[in-house]
């Protein structure tokens, strides 16, 4: 009987996640399309790790009751960003990880972005009657807001939150990422960019050289 191994179950998750962080990297369009994917991207990479907790309910099934049941989970936590990294804190229960969320990045805090990548999977794609921006207002203006969603700190607190879920994958669940699978993802000169941010004041060791096995998609 073919069993999924909760490895190779988060590590699927997490590159998923990561394409579209990267890909969120190599464009511009700060209203719409590079907000939506770094949401994306950062709701994959929540679901990576709670997919590693959870592993007690699909890891001994078959393979396709098991690909159900984490369906099932992914469904259930929908997306309720505030709600899975609410889970996640709370497991980790680790001050330097909150200290992550309540950091300030280009003059908005993690706990900030979350609220705006909730907003982001509407605002990105559909016109709206209200926009996120309308609860940033400049101080001492009328008529004139923050714009978070064109930050560039949002991708600054995706790129920190990545590392700390790494970081916490392989120290709760001894589940590593593969630094040659990371290296099919992040390529050319975009990516020699892209790793200069991410890997920045980070240990030498922090993508492990362990090959993935395969996928289960």
């Amino acid at each position: 009987m073919e069993k999924l191994n909760k490895e190779i179950v988060v590590q699927t998750w997490f590159f998923r996640g990561l394409e579209d962080i990267f890909f969120a990297f190599q464009i511009e369009s700060p209203f719409r399309y590079e907000p939506f994917f770094h949401t994306m991207g950062f709701e994959m990479i929540c679901k990576s790790y709670l997919l590693a907790k959870e592993s007690a309910k699909y890891e001994n099934m078959e393979r396709d009751q098991a690909i159900q049941k984490i369906n099932t989970l992914a469904i259930q936590w929908g997306h309720n960003i505030k709600k899975m990294v609410d889970e996640i804190k709370n497991d980790i229960n680790n001050p330097v990880f909150s200290a992550a969320l309540s950091a300030s990045y280009d003059s908005f805090t993690g706990d900030q972005f979350i609220k705006v990548m909730e907003a982001a999977y509407l605002e990105c794609r559909y016109p709206v009657p209200k926009h996120i921006h309308e609860e940033f207002p400049i101080d001492g203006q009328t008529d004139l807001h923050w714009e978070p969603l064109a930050s560039s700190g949002l991708e600054k607190f995706c790129f920190a939150f990545m590392k700390k879920i790494i970081i916490y994958l392989k120290k709760r669940f001894n589940i590593p990422i593969p630094k040659k699978e990371f290296d099919k993802i992040i390529t050319d000169e975009a990516g020699v960019r892209f790793c200069n941010l991410f890997l920045k004041d980070i240990p030498n060791d922090f993508l492990e050289n362990e090959p993935i096995t395969s996928h289960f998609t």
